[in-house]
């Protein structure tokens, strides 16, 4: 679903203006990222990315086409990254299905902070916040049900909410800026690999795994 404005992004044919495109995105993703949408400028993003405000007009109209723009390719990214867990879950225990998701939070990088800066300022961002949310909380359900089958589907739901807060706070740990940081998301590998070997034990029968 895209974003209803009066001016669209140009879709770029050649190889060249493609890459020009990802410069600018990137560039946008910066600076939403560092200062905010409100604060950022086209003539700011033009300068980082190394470009002329004339080719950023040309591919993104206004800072809203940008906007939109960056946001679907990080939906676009993370509904894939989150296919590959979703493809290496199964059989895993449950230390190694923490760091999946873990490691797929930690993967988003710029793209993900910038997004949360447009999922709170861009009205037509704003509405895609919650059933992408939905989304993601569902396939993580459908991963702990697979892992336990004896898990009912209003525990799964339930579970994986806990589980995605834990993500959620894995980006702010990771960017503490000193020795921690390594630490404190080995500790909320921890904490995540106990919760998901809870779950995936719930309603059994018989002993425990170790996580």
């Amino acid at each position: 679903m895209s974003i209803e404005i009066q001016q669209a992004a140009k879709e770029p044919k050649r190889e060249r203006g493609k890459q020009r495109v990802a410069a600018l995105i990137d560039a946008g993703a910066e600076l939403f990222a560092q200062k905010g949408y409100e604060a950022t400028t086209m003539t700011e993003i033009a300068s980082r990315a190394g470009a002329a405000i004339g080719s950023l007009y040309q591919f993104f109209p206004s800072k809203e086409a940008l906007a939109e723009a960056l946001f679907n390719r990080f939906a676009e990214r993370a509904a894939a990254a989150f296919a590959r867990v979703e493809e290496l879950a199964p059989g895993c225990s449950a230390r190694e299905l923490a760091d999946l998701f873990i490691d797929y939070k930690l993967r988003q990088g710029t793209d993900r902070d910038a997004a949360v800066v447009l999922m709170s300022a861009v009205a037509g961002i704003v509405e895609r916040r919650k059933p992408l949310g939905d989304a993601l909380r569902g396939r993580i359900a459908a991963i702990l049900s697979a892992g336990n089958s004896a898990l009912g589907q209003g525990e799964a739901a339930e579970a994986a909410i806990i589980v995605n807060q834990v993500m959620k706070m894995i980006p702010a740990l990771a960017s503490t800026e000193d020795e921690r940081s390594a630490a404190l998301v080995g500790e909320a590998r921890k904490l995540l690999a106990l919760y998901v070997d809870e779950v995936l034990w719930r309603r059994r029968s018989g002993g425990r795994q170790s996580a």
